[in-house]
């Protein structure tokens, strides 16, 4: 007989559950050092091996291992019978691509503001040297967070969440996934550990409506995309630069 809390603490501890774990303990080692939270970096893309090849081979395999567990949570959900609407129709892209207009930009600006009272780690979106193929992995990786952030924390999270504690309302496994997201954001500081959860409120909901995590996909990806490869455009005018 299959057990749902074994399948979907399995999936959360090889993936995003992990990361929690790892979160926390960054911003422990943040919190306590001598430069504390705010004078802090946290670094998102950064190289992984010294010679461009072999970091260019090193940022692929990274990022095709890290959605192996994306594929672990679509078989469970397809063995529930559950459909979260990962592949994108017309419609997805219209709410898609107007998500990170209501999300993205406020975000950004919480981050601003949380950098110039000293409330948040500096983060640094790419490391990565300034190579031929460095956007193209920028963008994968962009999509990479997008594919694993919303179908495991938001439609496995809580479509598995429904089926272990049914008596529970949608609106509290929505703020517990918005919790979930927040706290494998909690390396970046404080203000991503709020700005997230206030995103994960949103996306929640937006699942809850439409039953598709398509949508929420594109939102996230296109954020991602737009803060790796544009941030160095904009670097030398943040605070603290």
């Amino acid at each position: 007989m299959r057990k749902h809390s074994f399948e979907f603490w399995l999936v959360l501890m090889v993936s995003l559950g992990a990361s929690s774990i790892y979160s926390l303990l960054s911003f422990l080692r943040k919190l306590t050092s001598e430069a504390g939270v705010a004078g802090s970096v946290a670094t998102i893309n950064r190289p992984l091996a010294e010679t461009p090849w072999l970091d260019l081979v090193s940022q692929l395999a990274q990022i095709t291992l890290s959605l192996v567990p994306v594929l672990l949570a679509l078989y469970f959900l397809s063995l529930d019978g559950m459909k979260i609407g990962v592949l994108p129709k017309a419609k997805d892209w219209l709410l898609g691509l107007g998500l990170p207009i209501i999300v993205g930009i406020p975000g950004i600006g919480l981050y601003v503001l949380a950098l110039e009272l000293g409330l948040t780690a500096r983060v640094v979106p790419s490391a990565l040297g300034d190579y031929w193929w460095t956007i193209p992995v920028l963008v994968l990786a962009a999509l990479r967070a997008g594919l694993q952030e919303e179908i495991i924390a938001v439609g496995f999270f809580i479509k598995k969440l429904g089926l272990i504690k049914p008596i529970w309302s949608i609106g509290l496994v929505i703020v517990v996934a918005a919790l979930f997201r927040a706290s494998y954001h909690l390396y970046q500081g404080y203000s991503a550990f709020v700005g997230n959860f206030l995103m994960g409120l949103v996306f929640g909901y937006m699942f809850y409506r439409t039953g598709r995590v398509a949508p929420l996909i594109i939102a996230h990806t296109t954020m991602n995309t737009a803060v790796f490869v544009g941030y160095p455009l904009i670097a030398d005018y943040l605070p603290g630069a």
